[in-house]
Formats: structure tokens, C-alpha cells, sequence
């Protein structure tokens, strides 16, 4: 009785089969779609999905022998039948009416796909009676090859992988192009019952079902035996199982994606913008470069000690807004770090020091003061505060002469910010710094000139991109467009472009700030081109800064404790780190990296003002002497007026060195060094050792140690960070020719000068008189004379 029921069902379904009206193309069905997020090059950084991850793939991409592997196993008269096999139906039918349930299923390719696509799982005779209904109608709307081609992107694969396109990343890290025969029948294998005979952790099981897979295919002769048995005996050879979605730019990828959740541009509500993003097959194309990325990484890694403090970098085009690189943390994928997927990039808010000061110059312009405008000098001032009267010391106690505005800028004096924020009033300051792009509410307090509110990392960027521009504010952009699955543009931001303050005002805050680094506190940010920066540091210790640009690029570097409760001091790391230290070299060695190939461009400079440079004893005030520390000299530029008359007593007893002692020479650069020793009577002798994130050239140690009684004409000893000179060759790019043969001859290199035009004549004209290339390269072992080209000093305007 039920075989005979079941005939009936299959003549019947199959005698009203002509009059099904076809049915509209379903597609794929409402399943989420993966959406790819890249690189300014075009380059894949990560993607993105809701536990599908889907990519579509066309019949034509298909291998022959993947169609064949699936049709095989899952419909083997696929090709023949309407939507609906006869004889496999009247035989599920039969046992499903004899067991009184649905025990079997008897169901085509056509109708996996309208289960998958239409119905949702079903488990009754009615539901698989609709099933092979739809089935019929979808045969009359769509070809064969188009019914297969939307199953194999519709269905399940295990593992998270949606369609036959995941599938093959997900199982083999590969195009559905590039697999194998063994790889698709292990595919089609997995289709019946993905968690059953998932290869990761049924992998016998697995190769079990792809052995019968082989076998049906040879049987139906759609493959040879031999070939069959090769492919057999081929181990499986699967790709490592995801921990999940790692991107290549993890605090970039992270901020992207917290910005366009953010954004009602986007998608009106929260709900819809995650859809879109996890589920709408987006092609999201992002500012990230991979070359300025992999500069900042290396020079983060490259300064600081793997036990050592966190660091973190953004860098920006300031010209667009674009967001280039973005280093937010150690390693946003360690488990074993609580604190590592946070961004300290963009979340992390602290206090910037001294790198707010140039916010507080600005105000000081346009309120109309001057660079050559002159403030008592001094180690210390008391000024009205924030509940009281505010006692101000310079860093390191350092103590000054009378100075110009543009010399307290240069080396960082706080004793006069204190007095000008004074003048200025807090809110002046606090309304600038919005403008040009600082974001976090800031209080108007008088200690905001000292930089004791919190900022993030990516503002500092921002902000000081606006002195790049002239005055002009673009704020950060981190994609620049997004494409639906059909290519559309859905999402396009426009630069978001204020004006902050008048290009006199900036221009002027970048002359200073190329001082700053040419000979105030950023020297170690050097790179051989114009710079401007600033250096900052936190007054317990707990937060080092630099934050530069040159025309092209601006970066802020943040180096500190993620809880901000260790001190940048011993024992947490080798000696106090400052902006001037870590900071500086970062932001150098990522420069250097970020911009090569890059054409010169140049920043605004400033002049000299009929000023003097004269050394100063910053322990003392006084005029250095030879026996001053070196590091605290200071070349400041005075008025010729205001020049202190008196040789540092402190240190040089009579203005002469104290004999018999031996001078402290720690830390300072070896010409200074040698002078210094030289200078109390003694002969020096000169050793080098490796020494990551000591200055090059600087004393490590010395023998006799400081202050020891030796008799004049005695040796001693000085250890110098390395590499020693003549042993790699010095990047003299950028420089103009003296400067260029004074730091080759000073490594102990010949040096041979050709004067000859680079082929860009604007170029040439851009760079007259500097030095535009050389041989051997930068870091280079020397191995003979350097030759160095340099543009004609009178380049004509073409």
C-alpha cells in the first residue's frame, strides 16, 4: 500500500507540473554576503561577516570537475530531470509513508536550493510536496547551469563558510579556480552533513565520504579510475583553521568599523549599518597605505624594548585628511594582554605636556603678540591658578636668561607659557585647539598651556596638520569610498575642511617649531629634510611625546604605560624617557621610512632677527664653560642686549677647569665629550657597543668615573653608543653640500661631490644646492667613497 501511495503522489505532482506559472529568479536567498575592507593600493586588509562568510562565484569560475563532484553525489540525474527525480522521490516517498515520517529525502539539487533559498528547512509531506512544487516552477525560470551556480553560493559548508567561494578560502586558502580534484570532492563531501563530516575534526570521516565521492564519479564515468585513485591517496591538505577574523591592520580595520557604526551617513540606524557592514557584501575602500603602515610598525618595534612600555602612532596626509597609518597598541590580537584591544591610538586619552604649546603660540599670534617678543627668564614663576596661586618649574629645573617667544618655544620653557597662557586667558586657548582638531572637551584652566588635559593620539595628529595647511583643518578620513555587491557607490564622505586660524599665524608656529627640531628639543627627530615638531613629557613621567610634519606628512608618536601607572624612569625602563628621546626616534625612523621616494617639499622656516646664538648652562643660567654638563648646554638665540657676561662659576671655577677630577661626560656627544676631557688635561681613548634606543655617537659609560682623582695627562676611557664611525655610511639627503661632506668626513668617509640637476626640473628648483641623492645608500657599509649628487645652487625657474 505505501508504494502504491507513493506512485500516486509522484504521478500527480508530476501530471500538474505544466501547470506551475514559473516563479521569479530568488537569487540566493536573504543570506549575508561578505564585505572586504582594503588598502589605499587595492590590497585586501580583512573582511567582514555576521557568521556567514559568503563570496559569490560565477558558473564560469567553477572547475568542471567541482561540478561534476557535487552533481555526482547530491543529484546524479541532475541534468536530466524538471526540478523533481521520479525514482528517487517514489522511493523516499514510499519510506517516508511507510515509517510514518520523514526518514528519507529523496531531494534534487533544485530542491536543496529552494529549501536553502525559499522554504527553510522542512521536516512534513506537505513542506516537501510545496518543496518540489517550487522546484518545478524555478526549472521553467532558470537554466540548469544557473539553478547550480546559485545552489553552490546559497548553501551551507561548515566552518562559517556560505557558498562554495568561502568554502574554498575557508578549507584550502584558495580560488575556486585553483582547486583540485581531491579538493572537490572533499567539497562536495562536506555538503550532505557539514558538522558530521567537517575535516577539522572528523577528518577520517571526512575522507571516508570524499572516497565515495571519487568512486560515484568514476562509476558514472565522469572521471577515470586512475585519476579517481590518485586523487584518493592525495593527503588532505587543509588550510590552518581561522581563530577568527584577523586583519592586517587590526586598530585600523577596528576604527573603521567604529566609525562607519557611528555614522548615520551611512545607514540611518544602528541596526541597519550593521547589516550592511556584516551581511551587505561591501567593497569598503580605506586611506590606509601598507609601505607608511610598515614604517610605523618597524620604528615602534625597531625603539622599543620588547619589556618595555606600549607605544602608539597615527599618521595623516595633512593635505586630504587621510588617515595613512595606525599603530594603536602592541598586539591587538594577545590573548594573554587585557588591555591590548584597545586602541590607544584613538581611544586612549592622555596628557600631552609640552607638545599643547604650540596650541598656546597660536593663540599668542592672534592675539597679536610676536615671536621676538621677550619674557623674563628664570627656573621658576608663580602665576594665578586654578585654585590659587600656580608655582611653575621648567623641566629638569633648567633655568634661563631673559628669552624671545620663539626661544621659550624652541626649548620648551614652561615658566613662560605659564605667564602667557596668563595673559592670554585659558578659553582663548581651549577655542583653538578645537579648531584645529583637538576633539575632547577641554577645560579652560591655566594649566592647559603645560598640557595637563587629556587628548588622543590621532588629534595631536590632526591638530598639528593644521599648521601644515596653512591654518586650514581637514579632519581625519578613514575611508574614502564603499561599493555595494553590485558595484554602486553607497557611501562617499566628503573632507570635512574648517578654517582654524589665518595662514600668518601657522606659518609662523611652523617656522618656530623647525627650530625645535633643527637645535631645540626634537634634534633626535631629524631626517634630512625640513621638519616641525614638538617634543612633550608629562610632568610625573607617565606619558613621552613627538608630534612632527613635513609637508607631505604628519605624525604623533605617544609612548607610555597603557595603565598610566609606571613612570617612563627606572627600573621600568633603562634610563627617563622624555619626547626628545624614544618619541623623537620613533617619529624619525618612521618618517624616513613613510617618505622615501617622496619629493622634497618645503615648510615655512624662521629668520633670524638679528639675533646671536649663544651657549647657555640651562643648570645655571649662566654662559656654558667648558666644563658644563653638555647636556644641559643649550644654543639659544638672544638679543645681543640681553647676553648674560658671566662664564658658569658653578662648573668652571675662575672660568678654568678644576684639575685633578674627572669631568662627568655621560650622555654626551662624543665631540663634546672629548673636548670636555680634553679641556681638564686628559687624553681620551674611544670604544663603540650596540646599544637599541641610545642615541648614536652619545657616552655610554667611562673609565674613571666621574669625579675621580686623576693626575692630568692620565688616559681615560670613554664607551660610545654605536655603530662607529666609518661603519655604516650616514643618510646626507636633503642637506646642502658642506653639511653633507662635513657628516661623511665626520664618519671617517671620502666624500666625492657632483653637481648635477636631478631630471625634474621642479624638482631641481625645489631642492637648489641640496644634495638629492647618493652612493652608497643610507646605513650602508661603506666600501670606499661616498658620492653624493647635489642641484646647482642656481637652478634656473623653468
Amino acid at each position: 500500500m505505501p508504494r502504491l501511495a507513493a506512485v500516486v503522489v509522484v504521478v500527480a505532482l508530476t501530471a500538474t507540473a505544466c501547470a506551475f506559472e514559473s516563479i521569479e529568479d530568488p537569487g540566493i536567498g536573504a543570506g549575508g554576503l561578505t564585505s572586504t575592507v582594503y588598502a589605499s593600493d587595492g590590497t585586501a586588509v580583512t573582511e567582514w561577516h555576521a557568521g556567514e562568510d559568503r563570496v559569490l562565484v560565477s558558473y564560469g569560475d567553477l572547475p568542471t570537475h567541482l561540478i561534476d563532484a557535487v552533481v555526482a553525489i547530491e543529484d546524479q540525474r541532475f541534468w536530466s530531470h524538471g526540478g523533481v527525480d521520479v525514482q528517487a522521490m517514489a522511493r523516499a516517498v514510499s519510506a517516508n509513508l511507510e515509517a510514518g515520517e520523514i526518514v528519507q529525502g529523496g531531494s534534487t539539487i533544485t530542491q536543496q536550493y529552494v529549501e536553502n533559498v525559499i522554504l527553510g528547512p522542512t521536516r512534513t509531506f506537505e513542506g516537501k510536496l510545496s518543496e518540489a512544487g517550487l522546484a518545478l516552477r524555478v526549472e521553467q525560470t532558470l537554466t540548469k547551469e544557473e539553478i547550480l551556480e546559485r545552489y553552490l553560493n546559497a548553501i551551507y559548508w561548515g566552518n562559517s563558510a556560505y557558498g562554495v567561494g568561502a568554502a574554498a578560502d575557508v578549507y584550502f586558502g584558495k580560488d575556486v579556480s585553483e582547486l583540485t580534484l581531491a579538493d572537490s570532492a572533499l567539497l562536495a563531501a562536506i555538503i550532505k552533513a557539514p558538522a558530521h563530516y567537517d575535516p577539522y575534526t572528523h577528518p577520517n570521516v571526512a575522507l571516508s565520504r570524499r572516497r565515495t565521492v571519487l568512486e560515484k564519479m568514476a562509476e558514472l564515468g565522469w572521471v577515470g579510475e586512475a585519476e579517481a585513485e590518485a586523487a584518493d591517496r592525495e593527503p588532505m591538505l587543509l588550510a590552518p583553521r581561522s581563530p577568527g577574523e584577523h586583519s592586517r591592520y587590526p586598530y585600523f580595520t577596528e576604527e573603521v568599523k567604529r566609525t562607519l557604526m557611528a555614522d548615520p551617513d551611512f545607514a540611518p540606524t544602528p541596526e541597519e549599518r550593521f547589516q550592511l557592514l556584516y551581511r551587505g557584501g561591501l567593497q569598503i575602500y580605506t586611506t590606509i597605505d601598507p609601505a607608511a603602515q610598515l614604517a610605523a610598525e618597524t620604528a615602534l618595534d625597531s625603539v622599543i624594548p620588547e619589556d618595555g612600555p606600549s607605544g602608539a602612532l597615527v599618521a595623516i596626509d595633512p593635505r586630504n585628511g587621510h588617515v595613512l597609518a595606525m599603530v594603536g597598541g602592541d598586539d591587538f590580537y594577545d590573548t594573554s594582554d587585557p588591555v591590548a584591544q584597545f586602541n590607544l591610538a584613538t581611544l586612549g586619552l592622555r596628557q600631552p605636556g609640552s607638545s599643547f604649546k604650540p596650541f598656546v603660540l597660536a593663540a599668542a599670534l592672534e592675539a597679536g603678540y610676536r615671536l621676538d617678543d621677550v619674557f623674563p627668564g628664570g627656573s621658576e614663576t608663580i602665576v594665578p591658578g586654578d585654585g590659587g596661586p600656580w608655582t611653575v618649574t621648567n623641566y629638569d629645573d633648567a633655568t634661563f636668561p631673559d628669552l624671545t617667544l620663539r626661544e621659550a618655544t624652541v626649548f620648551s620653557v614652561n615658566t613662560v607659557y605659564a605667564e602667557l597662557i596668563t595673559a592670554l586667558g585659558p578659553r582663548a586657548v581651549a577655542d583653538l585647539a578645537a579648531d584645529a582638531g583637538i576633539t575632547t572637551p577641554l577645560e579652560p584652566l591655566p594649566s592647559l598651556a603645560l598640557g595637563a588635559q587629556e587628548v588622543s593620539v590621532i588629534d595631536m595628529a590632526s591638530a598639528y596638520g593644521t599648521f601644515a595647511t596653512g591654518g586650514i583643518h581637514i579632519a581625519p578620513l578613514l575611508v574614502t569610498r564603499i561599493e555595494d555587491a553590485d558595484g554602486n557607490v553607497i557611501y562617499e564622505p566628503v573632507p570635512q575642511v574648517t578654517d582654524a586660524m589665518p595662514a600668518s599665524v601657522a606659518d609662523r608656529v611652523t617656522g618656530v617649531l623647525t627650530e625645535a627640531v633643527r637645535r631645540g628639543t626634537g634634534q633626535q627627530a631629524k631626517i634630512g629634510r625640513t621638519t616641525a615638531g614638538k617634543t612633550g613629557t608629562t610632568e610625573a613621567h607617565h606619558d613621552a611625546w613627538f608630534v612632527g610634519y613635513t609637508e607631505e606628512i604628519v605624525a604623533a608618536v605617544w609612548i607610555g604605560f597603557p595603565e598610566g601607572n609606571r613612570p617612563l624612569m627606572a627600573p621600568y625602563t633603562p634610563y627617563t624617557i622624555t619626547g626628545g628621546t624614544w618619541p623623537a626616534q620613533v617619529w624619525s625612523r618612521f618618517a624616513i621610512g613613510a617618505l622615501s621616494g617622496v619629493p622634497y617639499g618645503e615648510l615655512t622656516t624662521a629668520g633670524a632677527d638679528d639675533l646671536v646664538a649663544v651657549e647657555i648652562d640651562t643648570s645655571t643660567g649662566f654662559l656654558a664653560g667648558p666644563l658644563c654638563p653638555r647636556s644641559r648646554v643649550a644654543t639659544i638665540h638672544l638679543d645681543p642686549d640681553a647676553v648674560p657676561t658671566i662664564v658658569c662659576p658653578i662648573h668652571n671655577h675662575g672660568g678654568t677647569a678644576e684639575p685633578g677630577t674627572v669631568p662627568d661626560v655621560g650622555g654626551e656627544p662624543l665631540d663634546h665629550a672629548v673636548a670636555l676631557l680634553e679641556a681638564s688635561g686628559y687624553e681620551v681613548a674611544l670604544s663603540w657597543a650596540d646599544a637599541p634606543g641610545r642615541t648614536p655617537g652619545a657616552v655610554l659609560f667611562q673609565v674613571p668615573a666621574a669625579q675621580t682623582a686623576l693626575d692630568t695627562g692620565s688616559r681615560v676611557s670613554i664607551t660610545l653608543a654605536g655603530p662607529e664611525p666609518g661603519t655604516a655610511v650616514p643618510d646626507v639627503l636633503g642637506m646642502d653640500v658642506e653639511a653633507a661632506r662635513d657628516a661623511l668626513q665626520a664618519a671617517g668617509l671620502a666624500v666625492v661631490v657632483r653637481v648635477e640637476a636631478e631630471s625634474d626640473p621642479a624638482d631641481a628648483l625645489a631642492r637648489a644646492g641640496l644634495v638629492w641623492a647618493q652612493q652608497p645608500s643610507a646605513g650602508a657599509e661603506p666600501s670606499g667613497p661616498v658620492t653624493v649628487w647635489a642641484n646647482p645652487a642656481d637652478v634656473v625657474d623653468p
